[in-house]
């Protein structure tokens, strides 16, 4: 079984696409996704136990609800985690994905990840794609030791290090540089993307601002290259 952690909260615009996302994964095992829904009016009602075969859905609500202003990352994180474990334990969870709510997913995320996580225990993408759809600018990033935390999956033999970073504002480069030999990879043709400046709460990471080295995109054709027909949810 695996397990994919979703913090979420006042992003139902988010939310609904990560859904979707998630509906059309090509991994065929047994999951849980554990949605964190930090904020109220909650939003995240509309993923039920039903959502799909063979998957089971856990939610928590920390409190007290997010504030405008506030980072709950950590503690949200943090619940997650958790909740999972209330529920399984350790080597029952073959890996655990970080998956954000409004970053895009190929169909066969999940099933590369896991092909690619045998041997190690960390695992992310590099070279990072962001792409703001509020500017429609975008940006292949340079980072070869790290992944962004959307992109990373990891056994729970990593929690040792992974529990330790709830304070941390940017988890996932404290995550890989503290982890030990973790795996990284790089694909033309990338398993996932890093959405910025969707409309709703904003993310905490860079991208979702004006970067002056982003490269414009104006025509959205970069966009159609990268989503496929996804890209007109954003277009």
């Amino acid at each position: 079984m695996i397990a994919l952690i979703t913090p979420t909260g006042a992003r139902e615009n988010q939310l609904k696409l990560c859904a979707h996302y998630m509906a059309k994964q090509t991994y065929g095992g047994d999951l849980v996704w554990v949605i964190i829904d930090d904020a109220l009016p909650r939003t995240s009602d509309f993923i039920t136990d039903d959502f799909r075969t063979g998957w089971q859905v856990l939610k928590a609500y920390p409190a007290p609800p997010w504030q405008v202003g506030q980072n709950t990352q950590g503690r949200n994180l943090k619940a997650g985690i958790d909740l999972l474990l209330q529920h399984y334990s350790p080597n029952k969870i073959e890996a655990i994905f970080i998956i954000e709510d409004d970053d895009y997913y190929r169909p066969n995320y999940l099933a590369v990840m896991m092909s690619l996580l045998d041997g190690c225990l960390v695992l992310g993408e590099s070279h990072t794609i962001y792409y703001n759809v509020r500017l429609g600018r975008w940006i292949e990033n340079q980072n070869d030791t790290w992944s962004s935390l959307f992109q990373t999956a990891f056994k729970p033999a990593a929690l040792r290090w992974f529990n330790k970073l709830y304070g941390e504002k940017f988890i996932d480069y404290a995550f890989f540089r503290l982890c030990e030999k973790p795996k990284l990879f790089r694909t033309p043709d990338k398993l996932s993307i890093g959405i910025k400046g969707i409309e709703g709460r904003a993310g905490i990471g860079a991208g979702h601002g004006f970067i002056p080295h982003m490269i414009p995109d104006e025509s959205g054709s970069k966009l159609i290259e990268l989503l496929g027909e996804d890209a007109n949810f954003y277009l």
